[in-house]
């Protein structure tokens, strides 16, 4: 019974996701045969290489190395977390938010071993500088991808709209590092209990992996690597499939079901429509308030059924990002692969009023 509840609390996320699941299956059975349809298999297929490609890489231990080389170099925690946190908005503009994350949160783990202070901090500011960083191109999200094709918009256009926003934010996220992070000298471990042999082969295969799978990625050929990725890992290295987080996929299939049945309840529907979705403003508040409901992947889809007002959907879809951890699918990501004690309870504690004091800011601007 022990390991049952020890289990429920930390699956505490899914049995959640569970339980809507079956709640919307029991009010909407006719739906249950086009379940399928409902899901992107296109996401669920790039994240299944993701997470075995990078646990791959945590797996060989290599990361250590890596992270003793960046405390070598920033000296004190400020130092290290605007590093680190401004890496991973940088990556996020070109890699998507939650590629980044799946390259950066395990680098960051790996610090763990070798700083006596919790690394949890680090973790929760680089999962908010992804949603920032990936504000500012069409490719740095799912919802900015849609809404660039959805539009039309050229490419440095659409850079040339968001950058104000990027800017608002990168600010904000600035003040909370140096708000938040201390400017302390950096007190190492004890390094004598790391005695782990790493696996160097592991890591550069993974590593030579990883780049082929995001060339894959961008021509949208995932489909056709993942089958050699799985087999190439299921000969030479079992365990990394043993130990990949099958149960985040789960959780993601999961959502996309959910939260599309939640988008077309019809009283949803009717209540968008009795909205003013003239002013950009309403619309910005809507996609905010959509993604905080329904993440906001799915609710770029479901405000533009309503409004073409494409520049206040980006801005509220964005922003949106950030406040609940289901606003944006990167969060989700990011908490379930650092695992620890209280992490949502934390993760909350910043990012909801890093939501609130950026969503006043940009509302102001409109």
């Amino acid at each position: 019974m022990e390991t049952i509840i020890a289990w429920a609390k930390k699956e505490i996320i899914l049995l959640i996701f569970v339980l809507l699941f079956v709640s919307l299956a029991v009010l909407n059975p006719h739906l249950i045969i086009h379940y399928p349809c409902f899901i992107d298999w296109k996401t669920i297929i790039a994240l299944t290489g993701l997470l075995i490609i990078t646990t791959g890489l945590k797996e060989s231990g290599y990361l250590y190395f890596f992270s003793k080389r960046i405390l070598n170099k920033t000296g004190n925690e400020r130092n290290l977390a605007i590093f680190l946190i401004l890496l991973s908005a940088f990556l996020s503009t070109f890699l998507t938010n939650d590629i980044t994350l799946f390259i950066v949160i395990p680098l960051t783990l790996s610090l763990q071993n070798l700083v006596k202070r919790d690394i949890s901090k680090l973790v929760i500011f680089e999962t908010i500088s992804v949603n920032v960083g990936s504000t500012l191109t069409p490719i740095g999200n799912p919802q900015n991808l849609f809404l660039w094709h959805k539009w039309g918009i050229s490419f440095v256009m659409f850079i040339i709209k968001m950058l104000p926003l990027v800017v608002v934010l990168v600010v904000a996220l600035l003040i909370f590092i140096w708000i938040v992070f201390p400017n302390k000298k950096v007190e190492f471990s004890d390094l004598t209990k790391i005695d782990r042999i790493p696996q160097k082969s592991l890591f550069y295969f993974s590593l030579a992996i990883l780049l082929a799978y995001l060339i894959f990625l961008e021509t949208e050929q995932a489909q056709l690597a993942l089958p050699v990725i799985f087999i190439f890992y299921l000969i030479f290295y079992k365990d990394v499939l043993l130990k990949t987080d099958w149960l985040l996929l789960l959780i993601f299939i999961i959502i996309f079901i959910d939260f599309h049945i939640i988008a077309t309840i019809p009283f949803m529907v009717k209540y968008v429509h009795t909205l003013n979705l003239h002013s950009s403003k309403n619309v910005f508040l809507l996609s905010v308030v959509t993604s905080q409901l329904i993440s906001n992947v799915p609710a770029s889809v479901f405000v533009s059924k309503f409004s073409h007002n494409w520049l206040a959907i980006s801005y509220g879809v964005n922003v949106g990002g950030n406040g609940l951890a289901i606003g944006s699918l990167a969060n989700i990501i990011a908490l379930r692969m650092a695992n620890g004690k209280k992490m949502w309870l934390k993760f909350h504690k910043y990012s909801i009023v890093f939501f609130l004091i950026t969503l006043g800011i940009t509302y102001f601007f409109f």
